[in-house]
C-alpha cells in the first residue's frame, strides 16, 4: 500500500514540478514554502500563518531535447554535448508547509516533504546519441563504462525550521534561519562502474557488454516499515535588507505613532544566502544486489542497458548483469546517500513602486565523486517581476547546467486568504521551439494570514473600527467625524457646518438671540419672533416692526400696523380690527390670530400662528420684509446665500451656465452624510473629474416635502455643503465650487407624491460647468 502511494505522489510530481521554483521564490508573498530554499524567510515577513501545499518537476539533459508535441523516446531530438552526457530528473512535493510567526522576531516553521532525485552522468557521446533514437539506427562502436554514474534517490522529511530577526536598525536588517531534517528512506539505487566496455551495431539486438564490474547497490526497501533507512539534515540560511526609506514603514493610528507596518515591503534592495540540504540517509542493503566484476554478455537486447530502464523496468537490467559476473566477496551490509547540499544566492531590487528585478543562482557544493553523492547540476536565473498584494507576474530567464539559456513565465494569484502560484523556466513552446534539453513545472497554492493595518478609508488616523464616520476626514477626539468649522460640534450633528454656532441651536448661529438661527431669521441682528421669521414686533401687534407704518402703536394687519378707525357698523373700543363681539382682549389692542389679544413671548408657543400666517397674511408680510430688503434697511444673512426660492429662479440659473454633465447624490431619509454605495459612486464620479482644470462645479441640495419649510431649508443646505465639503477634501478648489440649495419651497414635484418621488427628492445635484 505504501508503494502505491508514493508511486502515485512521484507519477504527480513528474507532471507539475521543479528544482527550484524559478522567479516565484522572489516573491514576498509566496509564503512558507520559500523556507525550502532559505529558512530565514520566514521571520518578518507578510503572514502570521500560512500553509502550503506544492509540487514540483524537473528533467534536465545536455543532449536529449524531447519533442513538447510527442511524447515517448521517439519524440527526442539528439544535441551533440561538449562533454560527456547526463539525463536527470529531480521531482519533489510540499504534502504540508506550515509557519507561525510568534511574533516579529521569531518564528517557527514545519514541512512534510517528499523527493525523488534520478541521476545519470558520465554518458559517453556514441551512447548519448544512439539513446536519443531510441537504439532504433544504431551508430557502431564501442564505449567504456569507467566514468559514467548512476544514482536514485526517493525520501521524505521532517522539516523543524527557526527563524529569528537578529538585528533592526531601520536602515539595515538582518535576519538568520536554521532547519533541522529528519529524513527517511523510501529507495535508493546506485551504480559505480570500474570497467567494462559496452558494443553497438547497427542492429537493435546485437549488443555485447564485456568485462562490466563496479560497485552497485539497492536498499532493502521493505526495511523501512522498521525504521532502518534513516538520517539527518540541516539548511542553514540568512537575509539583509537595506531600507533606505525606513520612514515610511511607520504610521499613526487611533492616537498611537510609530506603529510598523508589516504589510509592505520596505527595503531598496536585499541579498540572501543558504546552503540546504546538508546531510545523509543510511540505507540497509539488499543482499540481491552486490558489488561484482567481469560481467560479460552477448548478442542481447540492447534495452538491457537503456538508461531509462537501467534500475526499473521490466529487464531490471543491473540484476541480470550482475549474475553474468563475479561476485565481491567484501560487501557492506550498509550504504549513504549523500543529499545534494547546494548554495543559493539570490539579490533582488526594488526598480521603483511594484517593479522588481531579481538574481537567484543554485550553486552545487559537492563534487558527484561517486555515484552515493547526489549532485545538482548549477542554475542561474534573472528575473524581472510586477509584485503586487493580490498578483504577482514574474518572467525568469534562466542559463541552467546545460549551458543553454531559457525563457520562462511565473505567476501568483490572491483572492481573500488563499493564493495559487505556478509556472515554469522554460515556455519554449510558446515561441516555437518543438523541444528542449529541459522541462519543467511547478505549481502550489498557500492559505495563510497576513498582517494588514487598520483599514481608514477617510485617511484621517482613526480606523474604521472606531470611526463613526468613516468616510469623512475627522478627528480623533470626535472618533473621526469631521467638525468643519470648528464650533465642537461634529458636521453630522450641524446644522450649519461651514458656521460656528452654539450646541443650543444645533450647531447654527443666532446673532441676535432670539432662539431663531440666523439662516432662517430675516432680522438676524435684532431679536425677533419666530412668526415673524426673527424679526420684532415692539407694538406686538402682530406686524413687525419692517413692514409697520404704526410701530410704537398697536394696530392692524390690514392697515399695515396701524390704528383702525372704528367705521361705525361694529364697535371696537381698542381698535385692532376685532369686533368687541369676537375680540377677547376689548380694552387692549391685539392680533386679529390671538382673537384680538397681544401676542408676545409668553403666549407666541401656545398659538399656532405660522400656519394661519402663511395662509391668511392679510399685510403680505413676506412681501414686505422682501421690499424693505432692497432699500438696504434688512440684509439678507450669509446663510441664506445660494437660496433658491421656485422653480423659475432655478431654471434662470441653470439656463445662465455651460453645463455640460451633471451628477446627482442620493441621501437617506433625514440624513445629509452619504451611505457605502453613494460614497463608493462619488469617489468614482470624483477620480473622473479632478484632473479638469477647466471646470468648475454647481452643486444644489435637495430635500423631500416630509418635514417643516424651516428644516427643510436646513437640510437641503447641509446636504450641498456635505459635497462641497468632500470636494474640498478631496482637492477640488474652493473658488471652482458655487453651492445653493432647494429647501424652503419643496420639491419640484407636484400631485401624488410616492416613496420613489420622495426618494429622488433626497439629492445633490453636481451641474459640471465648462469656465
Amino acid at each position: 500500500m505504501r508503494k502505491i502511494i508514493f508511486l502515485a505522489l512521484l507519477s504527480s510530481s513528474r507532471i507539475l514540478a521543479q528544482q527550484v521554483n524559478t522567479g516565484i521564490i522572489s516573491d514576498n508573498y509566496v509564503s512558507s514554502n520559500l523556507a525550502t530554499y532559505n529558512p530565514s524567510s520566514i521571520v518578518d515577513s507578510k503572514t502570521k500563518i500560512a500553509f502550503t501545499t506544492n509540487m514540483d518537476y524537473t528533467a534536465i539533459s545536455n543532449f536529449y531535447a524531447r519533442n513538447y508535441l510527442v511524447y515517448g523516446p521517439l519524440g527526442a531530438k539528439y544535441l551533440e554535448p561538449k562533454k560527456s552526457g547526463y539525463l536527470n530528473r529531480y521531482a519533489s512535493s510540499d504534502l504540508l508547509n506550515f509557519k507561525l510567526e510568534i511574533n516579529h522576531k521569531n518564528a517557527i516553521g514545519y514541512s512534510f516533504k517528499y523527493k525523488m532525485i534520478d541521476i545519470k552522468s558520465g554518458i559517453p557521446l556514441l551512447w548519448s546519441e544512439n539513446v536519443t533514437s531510441n537504439y532504433l539506427n544504431n551508430t557502431p562502436g564501442s564505449v567504456n563504462f569507467e566514468g559514467m554514474r548512476f544514482s536514485k534517490l526517493n525520501y521524505t522529511e521532517h522539516a523543524f525550521t527557526y527563524a529569528r530577526t537578529i538585528f533592526d536598525k531601520q536602515l539595515q536588517f538582518l535576519k538568520a534561519g536554521a532547519t533541522f531534517k529528519i529524513l527517511n528512506g523510501l529507495d535508493a539505487k546506485y551504480f559505480q562502474p570500474n570497467s567494462g566496455t559496452a558494443s553497438f551495431s547497427t542492429n537493435p539486438t546485437d549488443l555485447v557488454v564485456s568485462d562490466l564490474g563496479g560497485e552497485f547497490g539497492t536498499a532493502m526497501t521493505y526495511s523501512q516499515q522498521f525504521y532502518k533507512n534513516r538520517g539527518i539534515g540541516f539548511d542553514i540560511g540568512f537575509t539583509y535588507e537595506y531600507r533606505p526609506n525606513y520612514e515610511r514603514q511607520y504610521y499613526e493610528m487611533d492616537g498611537v505613532k510609530d506603529i510598523i507596518r508589516y504589510d509592505i515591503n520596505k527595503y531598496k534592495w536585499k541579498v540572501a544566502g543558504s546552503i540546504t540540504d546538508i546531510g545523509h540517509i543510511n540505507f540497509i542493503n539488499d543482499t540481491a544486489s552486490y558489488n561484482f566484476s567481469n560481467a560479460t554478455i552477448n548478442s542481447v537486447p540492447v534495452k538491457i542497458v537503456d538508461l531509462t530502464t537501467l534500475f526499473n523496468g521490466p529487464f531490471n537490467a543491473l540484476n541480470t548483469i550482475q549474475k553474468n559476473g563475479t561476485k565481491d566477496v567484501t560487501q557492506d551490509a550498509k550504504f549513504k546517500m549523500r543529499l545534494p547540499t547546494t548554495m543559493h544566492l539570490s539579490f533582488d531590487y526594488n526598480i521603483k513602486n511594484n517593479y522588481y528585478v531579481a538574481y537567484n543562482a543554485s550553486i552545487p557544493l559537492v563534487a558527484s565523486i561517486d555515484s552515493r553523492t547526489i549532485s545538482t547540476y548549477f542554475i542561474q536565473t534573472i528575473t524581472p517581476r510586477l509584485e503586487k498584494e493580490n498578483f504577482s507576474i514574474m518572467i525568469p530567464i534562466s542559463q541552467m547546467g546545460n549551458q543553454k539559456f531559457y525563457g520562462g513565465l511565473a505567476a501568483r494569484f490572491k483572492g481573500n486568504n488563499l493564493s495559487i502560484f505556478g509556472g515554469s523556466n522554460n515556455l519554449a513552446i510558446l515561441y516555437g521551439q518543438k523541444s528542449s534539453l529541459t522541462r519543467n513545472f511547478f505549481v502550489g497554492l498557500t492559505i495563510d494570514i497576513k498582517y494588514t493595518t487598520p483599514l481608514d478609508r477617510d485617511f484621517d488616523k482613526v480606523s474604521d473600527e472606531k470611526d463613526n464616520c468613516p468616510y469623512d476626514k475627522g478627528l480623533l477626539e470626535f472618533n473621526g467625524c469631521p467638525d468643519t468649522d470648528g464650533d465642537g460640534i461634529i458636521d453630522k450633528e450641524d446644522n450649519c457646518i461651514y458656521d460656528k454656532g452654539p450646541r443650543n441651536t444645533n450647531g447654527c448661529p443666532d446673532t441676535d438671540g432670539d432662539g431663531i438661527i440666523d439662516m432662517n431669521d430675516m432680522c438676524p441682528d435684532v431679536k425677533g419672533l419666530g412668526v415673524h421669521y426673527g424679526c420684532p414686533d415692539r407694538d406686538f401687534d402682530g406686524v413687525i416692526d419692517a413692514a409697520d407704518k404704526c410701530p410704537d402703536v398697536p394696530g392692524i394687519e390690514l392697515n399695515n400696523g396701524c390704528p383702525f378707525e372704528n367705521p361705525g357698523c361694529c364697535m371696537d373700543d381698542d381698535g385692532d380690527g376685532v369686533s368687541n363681539r369676537v375680540d377677547k382682549c376689548p380694552d387692549f389692542a391685539g392680533s386679529v390670530y390671538n382673537y384680538g389679544c397681544p401676542i408676545d413671548s409668553v403666549n407666541i408657543n401656545t398659538i399656532n400662528l405660522k400656519e394661519q400666517k402663511v395662509a391668511i397674511d392679510p399685510n403680505n408680510t413676506e412681501h414686505e420684509i422682501q421690499r424693505v430688503e432692497k432699500s438696504d434697511s434688512i440684509q439678507v444673512p450669509d446663510g441664506r446665500q445660494g437660496l433658491i426660492t421656485s422653480p423659475q429662479e432655478l431654471k434662470t440659473l441653470l439656463d445662465s451656465k455651460n453645463i455640460t454633465d451633471d451628477y446627482t447624490v442620493f441621501f437617506d431619509v433625514d440624513q445629509a452624510t452619504l451611505n457605502d454605495v453613494e460614497q463608493t459612486n462619488f469617489d468614482n464620479f470624483f477620480s473622473q473629474v479632478k484632473n479638469f482644470e477647466t471646470i468648475s462645479l454647481m452643486i444644489i441640495g435637495y430635500t423631500d416635502r416630509d418635514g417643516s419649510l424651516d428644516y427643510n431649508l436646513i437640510l437641503s443646505k447641509k446636504r450641498a455643503e456635505t459635497i462641497k465639503r468632500k470636494l474640498i477634501q478631496y482637492g477640488f478648489a474652493p473658488d471652482r465650487i458655487a453651492m445653493y440649495y432647494y429647501g424652503e419651497t419643496k420639491s419640484l414635484h407636484k400631485g401624488s407624491y410616492t416613496d420613489e418621488l420622495k426618494k429622488s427628492d433626497r439629492k445633490v445635484e453636481i451641474k459640471i460647468v465648462k469656465k
